[in-house]
């Protein structure tokens, strides 16, 4: 069951939230955005409305970070 998740588009007054978020999933290698915000300024609203937007990926079974396969198969060639 899908959860309904706020449109990204319509967040407001976020701007920098918005922008730090779209940059990281532009370029992942940025290596996250920290939000740091009072209770009830749509930081998780933001980041769920983001996450809803962007393509599935296949991820390695068991990583807590969601690792994506490619990247991980990557980092097991240096091992």
């Amino acid at each position: 069951m899908k959860k309904n998740v706020f449109p990204f588009t319509a967040i407001v007054g976020q701007d920098k939230i918005k922008k730090a978020l779209i940059l990281n999933a532009i370029n992942p290698s940025i290596g996250g955005v920290l939000i740091k915000g009072d209770r009830g300024t749509g930081k998780t609203t933001a980041v769920r409305a983001l996450a809803d937007l962007l393509p599935e990926i296949e991820v390695v079974e068991d990583c807590a970070f969601n690792c994506d396969l490619k990247s991980y198969r990557d980092f097991e060639l240096y091992k």
